[in-house]
């Protein structure tokens, strides 16, 4: 809540000279708790308010639904309306995938929104690797389409042109696996992508591709 949101805004904007920061929920809460954040610089913080909170047991339909002057909710309309570049949430993550679906609207070609995340390997950089648990039940075409995000991701966060793919399975060899890991992996290789081949779970944490992908059962 609060005690860490206002906070670390403000220690933001102290590593981030040029960047301003929109800071969304109950207006009086929130001032009172940049009251006691000290060399908080309000000339750089926008206060908006919003009345409703999603609570971390809501279901994300109901929040979607049935709260939508929560503090989530305004946020993300934020990045639609131009008013803000990027949303940040310490909330309900289920919630905030429901609503930025919804408001936001995904790219052409993506069906569906996927957590990821860098999880540090022995190379001593990351791998990243999605989906971390927003879509339990992924179709083939789905985990090529978290294979194009994460490539996307992974050029921009390690600076790599065309960084390696890697399809999480119980072995590396292209007979293993369930169906839908079999035929992803024949999307994966008539892709385009640097699709390297099935990689296994101690292959995270050695760094053997830049990306891993997954759906949402197994990468949570």
């Amino acid at each position: 809540g609060l005690a860490v949101t206002v906070p670390a805004a403000v220690s933001f904007l102290k590593h981030c000279p040029d960047a301003r920061v929109l800071l969304v929920g109950r207006e009086a809460e929130i001032g009172a708790a940049l009251e006691r954040a000290p060399g908080a610089d309000r000339s750089r913080i926008e206060v908006r308010h919003a009345s409703e909170v999603v609570e971390m047991h809501d279901p994300p339909a109901a929040a979607l639904r049935g709260k939508r002057d929560s503090s989530m909710r305004v946020a993300v309309q934020a990045v639609k309306s131009g008013d803000a570049d990027v949303c940040v949430s310490a909330g309900n993550t289920g919630a905030l995938m429901a609503i930025s679906r919804f408001v936001l609207k995904t790219l052409e070609g993506i069906d569906r929104p996927a957590i990821a995340f860098q999880l540090p390997n022995q190379r001593g950089g990351g791998t990243t690797v999605l989906d971390l648990g927003a879509n339990v039940d992924c179709e083939p075409a789905h985990l090529l389409q978290f294979a194009i995000m994460g490539a996307a991701l992974a050029a921009v966060l390690d600076g790599k042109e065309r960084p390696t793919i890697g399809l999480l399975n119980i072995g590396e060899e292209a007979i293993k696996g369930n169906d839908t890991v079999k035929q992803a992996a024949e999307l994966l290789r008539a892709s385009g992508l640097n699709f390297h081949g099935n990689v296994e779970g101690n292959d995270i944490f050695r760094g053997t591709t830049d990306v891993v992908v997954c759906d949402g059962f197994v990468g949570n």
